[in-house]
């Protein structure tokens, strides 16, 4: 079996549970499955590099907990998205301004010269 660390070698994407193992643990969670859900879970660990259920069934928690919090990578994604249309909308704003800006001095040079060939 894959250790954490090999399993975070080779791209494995279930957060938390490198930095899990750094963290002292002193309180013991019990659920009970049944041996179809035990061997399911064995095989997605093995499948995945991760070492044990405990670290699988903590993972997951870890997830959810900051779904709680909007921290999975959707909530990331639709703040992301609302920024590029805030930056879109700037964007066109900036330029607009950016051509009334050019066109008054366009205007006031096309003014300076009307009234140099007037007074000429």
């Amino acid at each position: 079996m894959s250790t954490l660390s090999d399993a975070s070698d080779s791209g494995m994407c279930i957060r938390g549970a490198a930095m899990s193992l750094a963290r002292s643990r002193t309180k013991v969670v019990y659920f009970r499955v049944s041996e179809a859900e035990f061997e399911r879970y064995m095989a997605f660990c093995r499948s995945q590099g991760v070492r044990s259920i405990s670290d699988l069934a903590r993972s997951g928690l870890e997830i959810l907990v900051a779904e709680e919090r909007g921290y999975t990578l959707s909530g990331l994604t639709e703040r992301v998205t609302a920024l590029s249309r805030l930056i879109a909308g700037l964007s066109g704003t900036i330029q607009g301004l950016t051509e009334v800006v050019s066109n008054k001095k366009l205007d006031a040079t096309l003014d300076q010269e009307l009234q140099r060939a007037h007074d000429a």
